[in-house]
């Protein structure tokens, strides 16, 4: 961490007199040189905690205590605390603040460091935590505009090369943080250059959902996202054959969570009552959602899924300039701006009722390979996104549980997801007439022709989709 260009301003930053902050949330804190004090992310993210009844063993690892101003209101909120960070004084401030506030908190030296040789820790090497809470370095190297010294770096800017939110996420990934039903609590931003920071989690296989975020004058945004693994309780199911994945979950006996695909799909069902057609390879799956996250099957939630979907595949953003959706739940391919959309996916919800047992489940059909493909079809093979059906279903199980799974030590999740409409196939014939899509609602979209009129329209059959390869 120190090389001699930097010693002397290490010296110099610790030269500083030390701080106290005596009314954060009722915690006085003394803070030292080089050590992060509360600020408006410590106050989101403890915001956050605050909601969260203690679960399991009651047992919170803090990553990067700072202070410690997280670790004691942990502590003061039942949880039993071990706290981390790789900055010695801030171990110590820890220790010492904790003592002042009488409050049980195991501080050690450790944790995800700056540097692909500093990643590993013995901290948590014997444990695994029901909870664990990071205020993570989100200001990218490149944007660093101050001169720090190296430990009061580590606690605000990302130098690690592939990231410290991959590194994080492939640790919990393979299970070396939190216990298989625990939750952790990030604070990042929106986004780690061009990709979604809820993406980087799920692409790791994680469920991930943002429960608060912050955007500051400057329109920087800050977001604490939950991330767990998803459907923990849920039964995987794979098939040989099957008419419709989706109709198998609902007339067998499955429940919320689990989850069925197919090697081969012979009556599978699109929108309409058309029937999807089937392609070797391709995944199909459905799965089995909680009655009561759902308040209305709409064809914008549809779409939503669709949006989240597209968005967790593309690892590179040229593959986002390759896919769009096209309303209400296909998704299409190309793969350069002279060809037209073809279709390579279908989202569909449905629901069964029978006296006051309700089911709904969601289905998603994928086409993975470029062989044997039908006019008008696309892949993802096409547009250089390698995958596998194995491979998607692991990216679909976590946008699912993201999106509904039911947890009760975070919020639920929202029923008003943002539509992306540059996302979306956006030129289309209504009334022989050009027009743009506007926006989207639970009850359809809103186009608008050359004229400036808008028109509402719930039924898509109504619609030619420009740039549209016809099947």
């Amino acid at each position: 961490m120190f090389n001699p260009e930097n010693a002397q301003n290490e010296i110099d930053f610790l030269s500083r007199s030390s701080s106290t902050f005596q009314t954060w949330k009722s915690i006085d804190l003394t803070i030292p040189p080089t050590v992060y004090p509360p600020r408006e992310d410590t106050a989101l993210l403890h915001q956050v905690l605050s909601e969260i009844q203690p679960f399991g063993s009651r047992t919170l690892l803090e990553i990067g205590s700072g202070s410690g101003a997280l670790s004691i209101a942990a502590a003061g909120f039942g949880w039993n605390v071990d706290a981390c960070d790789i900055n010695p004084y801030a171990v110590l401030a820890t220790r010492q603040n904790a003592k002042n506030a009488n409050a049980i908190v195991n501080a050690f030296e450790g944790g995800i460091g700056p540097s692909e040789f500093e990643s590993e820790t013995s901290v948590w090497e014997s444990r695994r935590y029901d909870a664990v809470l990071w205020n993570m370095p989100y200001i990218p190297v490149g944007e660093a505009n101050q001169l720090l010294g190296p430990m009061e770096e580590a606690a605000l800017i990302d130098t690690h090369p592939q990231g410290l939110l991959s590194v994080f996420a492939r640790m919990m990934g393979q299970n070396l943080l939190c216990k298989l039903n625990g939750i952790a609590l990030l604070v990042c931003r929106e986004h780690v250059d061009w990709m979604r920071t809820v993406d980087i989690l799920r692409q790791e296989g994680l469920a991930a959902r943002v429960v608060r975020s912050l955007t500051f004058g400057d329109d920087e945004t800050i977001q604490v996202i939950a991330t767990w693994h998803p459907f923990i309780q849920g039964k995987h199911h794979q098939l040989k054959e099957v008419d419709s994945t989706n109709a198998e979950l609902l007339r067998g006996n499955y429940a919320t969570g689990d989850s069925v695909i197919a090697n081969v799909q012979t009556s599978g069902r699109g929108r309409h009552g058309n029937q999807w057609q089937d392609h070797p390879q391709s995944f199909k799956g459905s799965w089995m959602l909680d009655s009561t996250s759902i308040f209305e099957l709409s064809p914008k939630r549809q779409i939503e899924v669709a949006q989240e979907i597209r968005f967790s595949i593309c690892s590179e953003s040229l593959h986002l300039q390759k896919m769009r959706i096209k309303w209400p739940n296909d998704i299409l391919v190309r793969c350069d701006e002279e060809e037209l959309w073809r279709k390579c996916g279908g989202i569909l919800f449905q629901s069964y009722s029978k006296g006051e047992e309700q089911r709904i489940v969601l289905g998603v059909g994928i086409n993975t390979i470029a062989e044997s493909l039908r006019p008008g079809q696309g892949c993802l093979e096409e547009i250089k996104v390698t995958s596998n059906p194995s491979r998607i279903f692991t990216l679909l199980n976590a946008v699912v549980a993201s999106l509904f799974e039911i947890k009760s030590a975070i919020p639920s999740p929202s029923s008003e997801q943002e539509v992306v409409i540059s996302s979306l196939l956006s030129e289309c014939i209504y009334r022989n007439q050009v027009c743009t899509l506007e926006s989207v609602s639970d009850h359809g979209i809103t186009v608008i022709d050359s004229s400036g009129n808008r028109h509402g329209i719930q039924n898509d059959e109504e619609l030619n989709w420009m740039n549209l390869d016809p099947q």
